[in-house]
């Protein structure tokens, strides 16, 4: 049997091997999209934003203040790695691993998705490795209630939340898993030390409205059930384990709650579960939202694998074997001629550099597109970009943050993906990953009046959308904007939340000059053109520069008997 100390010796030149190999593939592995987009968000630091908390923005802006490029934005991505699986080393309490301490290695490095934060910087990069903090901490706030333990839970449970929203679902289970926790008073006064460490950003979303959580609890579009939803996140479960997953899911299962702890991991995996399969019935779901099951999983795996010897050598095998593959994927990533897929790290430079020789130095505007954006404004070397969007996209950071203002007035490149729009375009660029051909034209000045907003009047909406309507207008911006030069548009949603129909509108305004922060009434008719369908929901924007009115009235939703 090996010796203790040979065996935390092996992991630690393991972790130190780890650490290296992620430095060298986050250098010279592309961005993808979501990274680039994390990127835009370091180079101004905040309290939050729009999609996340914003942990990924300190972590990238860490980075970015001591490199340039790929290794900049992900700079931190291997020492959390490293963290991760120093964690996981502490967090398997059985004597055995020393035994098999090449088995945890092949193991933990067997686990692709886990494998791949070692070199790719999103928000559950620094979700795992606080979720696993905050699991170590509570371990030790179980086997003794000190002042330190306390400090670290609550530390944790911060960290966690500033990590990501849903991170909740972790600190919920575990507390569900050990509901004596609410008669103890360090778990008090944990929960008001991470209350005391979340407050700034709650604060944050207090000044935004609350955007992002609306955005994630009630904007997102839902659907009606299909089955795809929902096996497609059976296979999201699968994914996130690996190539062992039945023998992981099986260990799960099989091995017993010994201690309050294991319970909590059991909580954590079966909820995770069970919680998004409950989504999946409604909506699409992503493999990195059940990235917290991989944890039990792994731990559980583990220790099952201590015990039962045919179990080890298949668990032992299969991991090998992954290695191997996720090695060969990994060249792949940076030697691209040998990848299998076409994969949205590659030809980003280029298709960044062809265009930046056509638009020179004017700042780029992207058509409902913030992650082309934030990928032209890395790879361009931080030149001025700008998403404009509307109801055929999303909302997004450049929705929230003071980017338009850079370009309102000014001579832009607008870029869209949209065939139906910018037919006669004198700028386009293919770009590699979904060979995508992108095009645009020049647009002096560019006017754009995403904050504008418009609150129609709901009493108008009962049961049905009237011909008529009343609704009021505000301007947010310094100068006056004659209401006559604007033009206005709406959609018709289902139940569901998708478009049915989009339509101009006859808004009478009469010739009115609306000032800087002054409002105006509005009398809005439906064109007696329009047929207007069996609808849920209806939305009015402004029209500008795209097919699609903007955001700046609310959704509002059809009373029905």
């Amino acid at each position: 049997m090996m010796s203790k100390a040979l065996s935390n010796k092996i992991i630690f030149l393991f972790i130190l091997a780890t650490i290296v190999v992620n430095i060298i593939q986050s250098a010279f592995t592309g961005l993808i999209f979501d990274e680039a987009y994390y990127w835009y968000f370091a180079q101004d630091l905040s309290w939050g934003y729009f999609d996340h908390p914003p942990m990924v923005a300190l972590l990238v802006n860490l980075g970015i203040n001591s490199f340039d490029g790929e290794l900049g934005v992900r700079l931190l991505a291997p020492f959390l790695y490293g963290i991760n699986v120093l964690l996981l080393w502490q967090l398997l309490d059985d004597d055995k691993k020393y035994k098999y301490t090449w088995l945890f290695i092949a193991f933990v490095s067997s686990v692709g998705l886990m494998v791949a934060y070692g070199f790719m910087m999103l928000p559950d990069t620094a979700l795992v490795t606080s979720s696993l903090v905050f699991l170590w901490a509570y371990k030790r706030f179980l086997s003794e209630e000190k002042t330190i333990n306390i400090l670290l839970l609550g530390f944790s449970m911060a960290a966690v939340m500033y990590s990501k929203y849903h991170g909740v679902l972790l600190i919920g289970f575990v507390v569900l898993s050990n509901l004596n926790l609410f008669k103890r008073a360090g778990f008090w006064l944990a929960t008001v030390f991470a209350l005391l460490l979340y407050t700034p950003h709650l604060f944050w979303l207090y000044q935004v409205d609350f955007v992002p959580l609306k955005y994630h609890l009630f904007d997102r579009a839902d659907s009606a059930y299909r089955i795809k939803f929902t096996l497609d996140y059976l296979v999201n479960c699968i994914a996130v384990a690996g190539l062992a997953f039945p023998l992981m899911y099986w260990a799960f299962f099989k091995v017993p709650s010994k201690n309050l702890f294991d319970k909590a991991l059991k909580y954590l995996g079966i909820g995770v579960f069970i919680f998004f399969l409950f989504s999946s019935f409604s909506r699409k779901t992503q493999a990195q939202w059940v990235i917290l099951m991989v944890i039990p999983l792994i731990l559980f795996s583990l220790r099952y694998a201590y015990s039962h010897s045919k179990y080890r050598k298949w668990l032992l095998g299969i991991s090998v074997f992954s290695v191997v593959l996720i090695c060969f994927l990994r060249v792949a990533l940076i030697y691209q001629p040998i990848s299998p897929i076409k994969y949205e790290a590659y030809g980003n430079k280029e298709w960044v550099k062809h265009l930046q020789a056509q638009v020179k130095d004017a700042p780029v505007v992207f058509h409902n597109s913030y992650r082309d954006a934030a990928m032209y404004g890395f790879y361009s070397g931080g030149s001025t970009v700008f998403a404009s969007n509307d109801l055929d996209g999303r909302q997004n950071q450049f929705s929230l943050d003071s980017s338009e203002f850079k370009v309102r007035n000014k001579k832009v490149a607008f870029i869209t993906g949209n065939h139906h729009y910018l037919i006669d375009s004198t700028l386009s660029v293919v770009q590699e990953f979904k060979t995508r051909k992108i095009r645009g034209t020049f647009i002096n000045p560019f006017k754009t009046y995403k904050r504008i907003k418009i609150d129609v009047h709901k009493e108008d909406f009962k049961e049905k959308v009237p011909s008529k309507f009343s609704a009021e207008i505000y301007n947010p911006y310094p100068e006056t904007i004659p209401l006559d030069s604007l033009s206005f548009a709406a959609v018709f949603y289902d139940e569901y939340k998708r478009d049915i129909k989009t339509f101009p509108l006859i808004v009478d305004a009469g010739s009115v000059r609306l000032k800087n922060k002054e409002k105006a009434s509005l009398q809005v008719k439906i064109p007696d053109t329009v047929e207007i369908p069996e609808v849920t929901y209806f939305r009015m924007g402004i029209l500008n520069n795209g097919t699609y009115p903007g955001f700046q009235g609310s959704r509002i939703k059809l009373e029905k008997n």
